[in-house]
């Protein structure tokens, strides 16, 4: 039977996003509400699968979904509008975020997003072009993707009868889910940066070599990063003849490491 309830989706508190988006607006129209909160029930559920994977130390099927998560995010924003973008994450979703609120260019990072786009190219290897390369620092992208995904997802709300109703992240805390609560940074603390490095984390990174073909290393890392940024170089060619690649951390093994996780180099293809 149809609900009678009047549903609208309104942006922030009290018609405004979290970043101060000086238009408040709600959207009315049946067919666009009913768009945004599929797309945030879809965002949310490879939410919490990327959320899963990332606790079972399966990094790069988490990255996949972590992708999904933020593109149907973004998506949901898009329809509150009325809008649609096909596809994809991509630069054309970045633009759009941007455009619904451009405190959100400010809050996110750009970099993770680029990340999340190449991530979602590991669904087939085969397809990977030469010199591919990525590096997924576990603890560091699980943090980073708990900020993007409830940044994004903060902006809009849902009311019934005017009357606003609970986020799927309230939901799920006041449900003490736990694949939400656990290793969750914005619940615990402490702030993104430390977060990464409280625990020694599992690192991730593949290259397509044009000598040696495509291949992957795991191992786990107690420190910094040696460079900056979610767009670092993993397994770089330390000469020519690529006859050695450097990790883009210093990896720990054995009795130091305290994880089941020593070096362990893949060759795929």
């Amino acid at each position: 039977m149809a609900s009678s309830a009047e549903s609208s989706i309104a942006l922030g508190a009290n018609g405004r996003t979290s970043f101060g988006m000086a238009k408040p607006w709600r959207q009315r129209d049946p067919e666009h509400t009913r768009k945004v909160r599929s797309f945030l029930r879809d965002a949310f559920s490879d939410y919490i699968a990327a959320r899963v994977l990332f606790l079972a130390q399966l990094p790069q099927q988490g990255a996949i979904l972590s992708s999904t998560a933020i593109e149907k995010s973004i998506k949901a924003m898009l329809a509150f509008r009325g809008n649609v973008s096909r596809g994809h994450l991509k630069t054309a979703h970045w633009n759009a975020l941007c455009d619904f609120d451009a405190g959100l260019s400010t809050a996110l990072d750009r970099d993770f997003i680029e990340l999340n786009q190449k991530a979602y190219s590991l669904r087939y290897t085969d397809e990977l072009p030469i010199d591919f390369n990525l590096v997924i620092a576990s603890r560091e992208f699980l943090a980073e993707m708990d900020h993007t995904v409830h940044s994004i997802m903060s902006c809009l709300h849902v009311e019934e009868n005017g009357v606003r109703q609970q986020t799927l992240f309230e939901v799920a805390i006041k449900a003490s889910d736990n694949r939400i609560l656990a290793e969750n940074h914005l619940i615990s603390g402490p702030r993104k940066d430390l977060f990464a490095i409280q625990k020694p984390q599992l690192v991730y990174e593949v290259r397509r070599d044009p000598i040696r073909g495509l291949f992957e290393v795991t191992y786990t890392t107690a420190d910094h990063p040696k460079r900056a940024g979610f767009l670092r170089a993993g397994l770089v060619p330390e000469d020519e003849a690529r006859r050695g690649y450097e990790f883009s951390h210093f990896p720990v093994s054995g009795a130091d490491a305290h994880t089941d996780h020593d070096i362990s180099l893949t060759q795929l293809q």
